[in-house]
Parts: structure tokens; C-alpha cells; sequence
């Protein structure tokens, strides 16, 4: 476990303002400003924009230590606030003046209601409409989201035309950065229902607010990401939109900053990462005790979304193998783990991470296909660990939030004709499941992951054993159908009359009475 240590002059500043401070983190950190979440905050002489913002929100000190970009920038959210719109979040360089962070936090934290949630993550709002999946999408339901790069001179409201793409040939290199961008936001994709599909095409529209272009196949995407001169090195490093908008602006000012190559360019990989979090939906949260991709500054320590980010993106958009929830769309557990879908046999342990029941409703099917008679050993475990968490402004301190123990899990095993044979139920809140069961049949078999009636995330683990199953033979089931009957009897004096060697009971390599009489003993018997 990762320990956030700050000063005593970092730990006033992240109660007041909820920002990392430049020189705190070193480089591994950039900071991203404002609590913006779902509702928009009534004050008084709401919808009536004040004469003078700056000055009606902030200190005079903390308007001296902006530049005019970022006065401009303020002001223009301000008024996306008083037209109806929500103020996007916004990202800030390392070496951003502690005072600059601090105007930026209280300015648009003054915009915004603060929220908080038991489940700590804060999913703000999310998509309901794509141009790949239409409308009607509800909370967990999967969702395809396409997105596109603005043509440079595209106009960003507020900023001007976009340079997005000269800047990222000039810093990265034309045909290389785009794939840096597919694997930013792949980094969603790879823990939950999101799929992120590169629209070729944008058709110049203007972007910057709730009233952008909805995203249409064939002309642009869904999310649209563009770049503009903000304020130069330092500063401000990108804003973000919420859904269902999720359009991204990167400050194509900060050069040294998006053209550091190292780690395969982290920098800016983690800040798109972060910045499409906002773009599905998800707010700021601070924590003492972990580091996550969606706390209020970028940390290059680890890549993409962590525990707590994907709990979030899982509740509204389901884990990676979303609507497997019957028998009929059952996920192939052996394509998963198995290498070509190999059916399982004796000695083969097979493991799934990251999945979730996102909520009350929500079942997960797993087909398994078995080669050969076999001891099925099931583990069930509920993950998340136990972290801190709190909005931003809240310090990131408060009680710990036990992720493991927030639904309690069951399971049952099924066979092809979905017939339950085992149900395992037997422990609470956050505590493993297990189960052992023959499979004497090799065929197909279904797991089926439960939870209880919590409306909340509960990240789970899945681990099977498979051990070979001895089973008893039955002699005297000549055409092995499991049954004795008549048509046993008839196979047998076929194969006595062909002395086929099926009919030699006695094992003597000769056909006669004493074979006869063993395969009547062994008929009258039965089978085990």
C-alpha cells in the first residue's frame, strides 16, 4: 500500500483547496482542479452572471497570481454555468503556482453542490445516448464510445482554432501519437463495458460545452478531442467535458510537458486516461492511504485506472464481460483463459479477475466446457481492499471503505440443460466462497455469480481447479448409454458371436460359457 505523506503546508492546502502543490510530488504528479458533480449550485441571483466573477469568487491575491488565459478560461466557464451548462474538470501542470491552484479549486468548486458517496467513488453522470448504440443505455449497461481528433482550425468556443494535431506531429510524430491516445482510452476499455472505437472522420463542428454536436457515425465521434494554446508551460493542462458530451482540450502550450517520451509518454497517456474518467462520468476523489487515476493530480507510479477508478466505471458500465447475465448469452470461460478454448482437464487452474456485480440486478454467467470426467474445485472471492476515499475538499481522510464486503457473493454450478446441481451460500460480507463437485460427464457446465440485494459495486475473483474424476467402470453396459437393458444383452451376444473381444468377460482370450456367466453377473449387479 501506497502512503500519500504532505506537509503540514500541503496537508492546509489540500483541506482548502483540494489540489496537489507544485515541488510536493516532484514530476510524477499533475494537477487537476475543481469539484464539479452533478448538480449545479443555486446561489443567489442564479442565472444572472455577476458583473464581475473573478472578483465576486475569488481574493485579491488569488486574481493576481492568474495570467489572463486563465482569468479568460474562469470566466468562460462561469458563464457555461449561468447559460445552463456544467464547468468541465481541469487538470493543472506540477509547477502550477500554489495560488493559481487554490483560485482555480474555489472558483469552479463554487460552481458545483460538494457530493459524497459510501462507495467512494463519485460517478457524476454517464452516457445515455452514443451514435453507436443510440439511446436508452441505463446504468450498467455497456457502452461503445466513438471518438474523433478536431481538424486543426477547428474552433474550440472560448479558445480559438485548434492545433491539436501540428502540435502532436511536432511533439510525438505524425502516425505515432494517435495509437498513444487508442491505448489511453483502451485503459477503460480493458476493465469495464466500454469500448472505444477511432472515428476517422470529424466534420469541423465547434466543441466546448454541453451544446457540442451529439456524435454521428461516418462524421464525428461521440467524445472529440482538440488542443489550443491555454496558457503556455505550467498552468493548465486539459479540460474535460461530462457526459453525454465527454469532448476533451489539451493546452498545446505545455510542450516540455506532452513531449517527454519516457515510459512510452506516461505523461500524457495517464492525463487522457484521467481526463476520459471525467468523460464517463466520474469526479475527483482525494485518498490518504491509495493512489487513484481520478484524485485531483496525474501520478506516473502506475498506468491507467485502479481499484477504485475501475469500481466506479464498473457501476456504469458493467466489467469487461457485461450482459452475460443468462444462460443463453453465458461468456465462454474457456476462450477467456483456456488458450483456444481448450476444454478442461485434470491439473488445470484457471483464474478471472476484475469482475463486478455493478448492482442489484446483476448476474454474471460463465460457460465452461470440460474434456473429460472431472473434480470441480470453485473459489469465489470478493475483492476492492480496504482504502480512505472522500470527494475532493474533503483531504482524502475520513473512515476506510472496505471494498470487498459490499454485497455478499454466492454461486451455483449448472449443467447443459441448466439444471442447477450446487449452490453455495454459506458465508457474509466479504468472505470467499468455495465448493466441490464431480462432473462426471465431459460436456458443458455454467457458473452463475450472485450478490444480494445491495445497489452498489462488488468487484469479485474467481479461481477453479480441475482434478481428474476416477469414475467406475459399468462391464456389462455394452453401448454405454448409463442403462441395462435389453439392448445390452443384444450387444453382447453380437459381440460373443464375432468373438470380439468386448465379449470376453473372463479375460482368457477364449469365448465361452464362463464369459457368458461373468457378463450375467456383472448385468445383475447393475452399474455404480
Amino acid at each position: 500500500m501506497t502512503i500519500n505523506t504532505r506537509s503540514l503546508l500541503i496537508a492546509s492546502l489540500a483541506i482548502t483547496s483540494g489540489l496537489a502543490v507544485a515541488g510536493e510530488h516532484g514530476d510524477a504528479f499533475s494537477t487537476c482542479g475543481t469539484e464539479a458533480n452533478a448538480q449545479p449550485r443555486q446561489l443567489i441571483g442564479a442565472g444572472i452572471m455577476p458583473a464581475d466573477a473573478l472578483e465576486y469568487r475569488l481574493t485579491d491575491e488569488q486574481i493576481q497570481a492568474l495570467s489572463q488565459p486563465q482569468k479568460d478560461l474562469l470566466l468562460k466557464f462561469e458563464q457555461m454555468v449561468y447559460e445552463g451548462d456544467a464547468a468541465p474538470h481541469v487538470c493543472l501542470h506540477p509547477d502550477t503556482n500554489p495560488k493559481v491552484a487554490e483560485a482555480f479549486e474555489q472558483f469552479l468548486s463554487d460552481l458545483w453542490f460538494a457530493d459524497t458517496n459510501p462507495n467512494a467513488f463519485i460517478l457524476s453522470a454517464r452516457w445515455t445516448n452514443t451514435a453507436t448504440d443510440g439511446s436508452g443505455i441505463s446504468l450498467g449497461d455497456p457502452v461503445t464510445l466513438t471518438y474523433s481528433f478536431i481538424p486543426d482550425g477547428t474552433n474550440i468556443i472560448g479558445e480559438g482554432p485548434s492545433n491539436l494535431r501540428s502540435f502532436m506531429n511536432s511533439q510525438i510524430g505524425a502516425g505515432t501519437w494517435e495509437a498513444l491516445f487508442q491505448t489511453a482510452l483502451d485503459a477503460w476499455a480493458d476493465v469495464s463495458g466500454l469500448t472505444y472505437t477511432h472515428e476517422p472522420n470529424d466534420d469541423g463542428l465547434s466543441i466546448g460545452g454541453f451544446s457540442s454536436a451529439p456524435g454521428l457515425l461516418g462524421t464525428r465521434g461521440d467524445v472529440r478531442i482538440g488542443g489550443n494554446f491555454i496558457d503556455g508551460n505550467s498552468g493548465i493542462l486539459a479540460y474535460n467535458f461530462f457526459p453525454n458530451n465527454g469532448d476533451m482540450v489539451l493546452d498545446t502550450g505545455d510542450v516540455g510537458f506532452y513531449g517527454n517520451g519516457s515510459n512510452s509518454y506516461i505523461r500524457l497517456r495517464n492525463v487522457v486516461t484521467h481526463e476520459a474518467g471525467h468523460g464517463i462520468g466520474l469526479s475527483h476523489i482525494e485518498s490518504n492511504s491509495d493512489r487513484f487515476l481520478m484524485e485531483p493530480f496525474i501520478d506516473i507510479s502506475f498506468t491507467g485506472p485502479q481499484i477504485d477508478d475501475i469500481r466506479g466505471a464498473q457501476r456504469g458500465y458493467g466489467d469487461f464481460d457485461e450482459n452475460n447475465d443468462s444462460f443463453g448469452s453465458a461468456t465462454d470461460f474457456n476462450a477467456i483463459v483456456a488458450g483456444g478454448g481448450a476444454p478442461f482437464v485434470g491439473g488445470d487452474i484457471k483464474s478471472l479477475t476484475l469482475r463486478s456485480m455493478d448492482d442489484n440486478s446483476d448476474i454474471d454467467y460463465y460457460a465452461i466446457q470440460t474434456g473429460e470426467p472431472v473434480t470441480l474445485t470453485f473459489m469465489l472471492s470478493p475483492t476492492g481492499g480496504s482504502y480512505q476515499n472522500t470527494a475532493q475538499g474533503g483531504g482524502g481522510g475520513g473512515s476506510f471503505i472496505n471494498a470487498s464486503a459490499v454485497a455478499n457473493l454466492n454461486f451455483s454450478i449448472a449443467d447443459s440443460t441448466s439444471a442447477i446441481l450446487l449452490t453455495v451460500d454459506a458465508t457474509g460480507d466479504g468472505q470467499d466462497e468455495s465448493g466441490i463437485i464431480d462432473l462426471p460427464v465431459p460436456g458443458q457446465y455454467f457458473i452463475i455469480i450472485d450478490g444480494d440485494n445491495t445497489n452498489a459495486t462488488q468487484t469479485y475473483s474467481m479461481l477453479t481447479f480441475f482434478a481428474t474424476l476416477d469414475v467406475p467402470t459399468c462391464a456389462a453396459d455394452m453401448n454405454g448409454d448409463g442403462v441395462l437393458d435389453f439392448f445390452d444383452i443384444s450387444a453382447f451376444l453380437t459381440a460373443f458371436s464375432n468373438q470380439d473381444p468386448a465379449a470376453d468377460f473372463s479375460d482368457d482370450g477364449a469365448f465361452d460359457f464362463f464369459d457368458i456367466s461373468a457378463f450375467l453377473t456383472a448385468f445383475g449387479a447393475g452399474c455404480p
